[in-house]
């Protein structure tokens, strides 16, 4: 039995003593694909040794992503920082999803590159959808999004921007054509309190950011 956040699992115990569950990559069918993402039904013997089938999506840019990173893409947390402030700020990017058809609220994040690192894709993310300029302090990861449906994996970049730069004094994104973000600048402590303000509008968080959140106002509760 193994511990991860105070709670036991004995996953690996049993692949290791029955090899199962287990998917078999070598019957993994590609159903149809377009440029950016693939449908493909895996096959895996699940804990009783059943053989089973799953469909799922998986980016075609995975083999080039991973060859430095060893995943798919980054997730950014910005921890804006000046000497003239205690405060502490982090940002937002707030645009139209058409798969749910609604504007979510989210973390800045992207695809890595072929050759980036995790850091270096992060850095070069923050600065094209936000202008801001930062530095890589923490990685976290590989972290899983929504593993019911998609392959994708992800690292969580925390990156530091210091407000006093030159360079972050009047940040200008540089956006892809076709890519239309609005950067919301707030302090982290009033994030639980922005994203109900979103909410209410119409906006929808996805749930990384919103369970990051959730943590701050849990924490302020000394639960």
């Amino acid at each position: 039995t193994r511990s991860f956040l105070g709670m036991s699992y004995t996953h690996m115990d049993e692949v290791r003593a029955t090899g199962f569950p287990k998917v078999d990559h070598a019957k993994t069918k590609d159903v149809a694909a377009t440029r950016w993402l693939k449908l493909q039904t895996l096959t895996y013997r699940d804990q009783q040794g059943t053989e089973r089938a799953w469909d799922v999506v998986s980016r075609t840019t995975k083999s080039h992503s991973r060859v430095a990173a060893g995943v798919d893409a980054v997730i950014i947390l910005p921890l804006l920082r000046s000497k003239k402030q205690q405060l502490v700020e982090t940002l937002l990017v707030q645009q139209f999803r058409p798969p749910v058809d609604s504007c979510t609220a989210e973390l800045p994040a992207g695809l890595i590159d072929k050759g980036e690192t995790a850091e270096e894709a992060a850095v070069r993310e923050l600065k094209e959808e936000t202008g801001y300029h930062g530095h890589a302090s923490q990685v976290y990861g590989p972290l899983t999004m929504s593993p019911g449906i998609s392959d994708e994996t992800v690292k969580l970049v925390v990156l530091e921007v210091d407000l006093d730069r030159p360079e972050n004094q009047t940040p200008r994104q540089d956006l892809d054509e076709g890519e239309f973000i609005q950067v919301r600048r707030i302090p982290l402590a009033k994030l639980p309190t922005e994203l109900r303000k979103l909410e209410a509008q119409g906006v929808m968080p996805i749930t990384g950011l919103y369970t990051f959140a959730l943590g701050i106002e849990l924490a302020t509760r000394r639960l």
